[in-house]
């Protein structure tokens, strides 16, 4: 049986590793939003093309 020492080594391990991976998914979080404006741009960009191959160009 673990001793409360190793108890609170085990407790403060496992509060480290919180710690990084809120890190982590934080940064991630923060691609992820990055990754979807983009998507968003390329999707107006799209349908700004897809508008402008249906209007007719008048020629003069």
């Amino acid at each position: 049986m673990a001793g409360w020492k190793d108890l609170l080594i085990d407790v403060l391990k496992l509060v480290d590793e919180t710690k990084r991976l809120n890190k982590d998914v934080d940064r991630l979080q923060a691609h992820v939003a990055d990754v979807d404006k983009r998507v968003v741009r390329l999707e107006t960009l799209v349908e700004v093309a897809k508008v402008s191959a249906q209007i007719p160009l008048k020629s003069d």
